[in-house]
């Protein structure tokens, strides 16, 4: 009973640690366009000077933002191509005085921040359940575990995996974890089948 409880503690506190990172602007999914706001009520102007991503390339140099009344200030950026943190640098005339800013945004497969760890969560606990299934000799345990890695290889494949610099290993992974969950599935299924 202890270890279940031991088990719990640790499934909330991996869970809530995936939650609790904080980024200036909300992280963009690769190829989406991400709206950069400033509020500044007393600039007759705000610019944004350049928008860089982690290799140094300058994606985008002087742009004006446009004004939305009320002292907010926009930019649509749509160039996320590349994953990784963005550096946004900009400028404006708080009352009437040059004064610059800067945030930056993530751009990830998913447009969610550190998934990997909700991700491997859920890889243990099918892995756990299909183990489980294999030495019981449940063979629906087997088919549920095998269903359920296909679902988290189609999440993967659509919505990409943390920690990965390219679509190419998402979607590598993905149709992995769909072959190893149909074999397991189907595999188990037709051995309840026929051989019970």
């Amino acid at each position: 009973m202890k270890k279940i409880y031991i088990f719990i503690l640790m499934a909330v506190f991996l869970i809530s640690s995936v939650y609790a990172s904080v980024d200036d602007l909300t992280p963009v999914k690769q190829n989406d366009c991400i709206t950069i706001a400033q509020t500044c009520a007393t600039c007759s102007y705000v610019n944004i000077s350049s928008i860089s991503n982690r290799n140094n390339a300058n994606l985008t140099t002087n742009v004006e933002m446009t004004s939305f009344g009320n002292g907010e200030w926009r930019y649509d950026f749509c160039g996320t191509t590349y994953l990784g943190r963005h550096d946004v640098k900009g400028m404006g005339d708080v009352n009437g005085v040059d004064s610059s800013f800067a945030v930056y945004f993530e751009v990830t497969p998913s447009g969610f921040i550190d998934t990997l760890g909700l991700y491997l969560i859920f890889l243990i606990v099918l892995g756990g359940i299909i183990i489980l299934g294999f030495s019981i000799s449940e063979v629906w345990f087997v088919v549920i575990g095998g269903l359920g890695l296909i679902m988290l290889g189609i999440y993967s494949i659509n919505y990409g995996v943390v920690g990965f610099k390219d679509m190419f290993m998402t979607w590598g992974v993905g149709l992995f974890e769909i072959a190893v969950g149909a074999i397991l599935s189907i595999g188990a299924g037709i051995q309840k089948m026929y051989y019970d």
